[in-house]
């Protein structure tokens, strides 16, 4: 199983120090990986951590100059509430700077007062997403013709130089509907869920393997908190769900890890600060903690 590390880009610690600390040691310590979370304009008094938040995107070009290894993700990029076209040329851009480092999560989000402040449509933002992924593919790929019933972008003969390092954009896709599950077998490269207790989680993998014929070659990817200094490995995440993280127990988190990689997870990506409350220091020490025993 690869390993990758959410950067503290949102939440009380969030800062350029903190973000380039935590990326520096991923990249020391021998992670595959660093990610930026996803959200711009957040309602106040969201219960969530993303109320304080650099912009994803944005940051993930810093990060770029701050590493010389890391491959470069967004976990997940909301890109229903965005310009597709604009994301396709950001993260191409990236990918050409940073020298084809550039990969993605993707989904439809959740908050529908936050779409709302972005003067986004809530309701259609799965069938947007579908186009969205369909014309940054297009575009990545050299194509310069698009129309969509759905979008209201719509080219012909247009110019995308320069082009990527990458000829195709690794995409990931977020969530656990039915609609997520096939719309990650059908469009994505692989499935990016939040990590669950390991027996629920089994029956979502076991949905999505049989959700269309195209998820059977698909890869699963999580998103797993990382606490070293919990007791417990279950917590509720800010929507009420249960979720699971690594935890000081090291028998534990073998057993989660073990568990996940027999029900075919091949990626983990770990947040050392699930509520955006954990300082720099211990979210450091427990990236050490994992990198020892698993890298």
């Amino acid at each position: 199983m690869k390993l990758g590390v959410c950067v503290p880009n949102y939440g009380e610690n969030c800062s350029r120090d903190a973000i380039r600390t935590i990326a520096v040691e991923a990249e020391r310590s021998g992670y595959d990986s660093v990610w930026c979370t996803d959200h711009i304009l957040m309602p106040r008094n969201s219960g969530t951590p993303y109320e304080q938040i650099f912009e994803s995107i944005t940051t993930m070009a810093y990060l770029a100059a701050a590493t010389t290894k890391l491959k470069l993700g967004i976990s997940s990029l909301i890109t229903p509430m965005r310009n597709p076209v604009v994301v396709a040329k950001q993260l191409s851009t990236i990918d050409s700077l940073s020298k084809g480092r550039v990969m993605l999560a993707t989904s439809v989000g959740w908050n529908e007062a936050e779409f709302s402040n972005l003067g986004s449509n809530f309701h259609n933002r799965g069938k947007r997403l579908d186009e969205s992924i369909r014309l940054i593919r297009d575009l990545w790929s050299g194509k310069t013709d698009f129309q969509s019933k759905v979008l209201r972008q719509k080219f012909r003969d247009a110019v995308f130089e320069p082009p990527p390092v990458q000829e195709k954009l690794t995409m990931w896709i977020g969530g656990t509907s039915p609609a997520a599950m096939k719309r990650a077998a059908t469009l994505g490269d692989g499935w990016h869920p939040n990590a669950r207790p390991l027996d629920k989680f089994a029956k979502l993998v076991s949905d999505f393997r049989q959700s269309t014929q195209e998820a059977n070659g698909k890869e699963i990817s999580v998103r797993i908190g990382l606490n070293s200094k919990a007791d417990k490995s279950e917590y509720l995440s800010a929507q009420g769900e249960r979720r699971i993280m690594l935890s000081s127990n090291r028998e534990e988190n073998r057993k989660i890890m073990e568990g996940m990689e027999n029900l075919g997870v091949s990626y983990a990506v770990l947040v050392p600060s699930p509520d955006g409350k954990i300082s720099v220091p211990d979210q450091l020490n427990g990236l050490r903690k994992i990198a020892a025993d698993y890298l």
